[in-house]
């Protein structure tokens, strides 16, 4: 039988499904690799979870694997030295502005 692992305590849960729900105090089970039920607030967690993690004060968007994102970056999208510049032009004048 697969690991059974409870997210749980997640500060906003963003289902991603046509209604667009997003739950406050939110917990997914994984089973293996797999989501196998969710829910939030008032639902309570089925028992039997091996292991716990506590994701207070995280947004969790569950089954999107992100393994590469630029979001930060898009904040700076249109600071005017950085425009028209060559790429290391580009990365030299947003890097010290990312890097706080």
């Amino acid at each position: 039988m697969p690991r059974r692992t409870l997210l749980t305590n997640i500060t906003r849960l963003v289902c991603m499904d046509d209604a667009r729900t997003e739950l406050e105090n939110g917990w997914v089970l994984v089973e293996g690799r797999q989501i196998v039920a969710l829910g939030g607030g008032a639902d309570a967690p089925p028992p039997g979870a091996e292991h716990v993690i506590d994701l207070q004060g995280h947004v969790v968007l569950p089954g999107m694997v992100n393994t590469h994102h630029h979001m930060y970056q898009s904040l700076t999208r249109a600071v005017p030295q950085a425009q028209d510049a060559s790429l290391f032009g580009w990365l030299k004048t947003l890097y010290p502005i990312w890097a706080g």
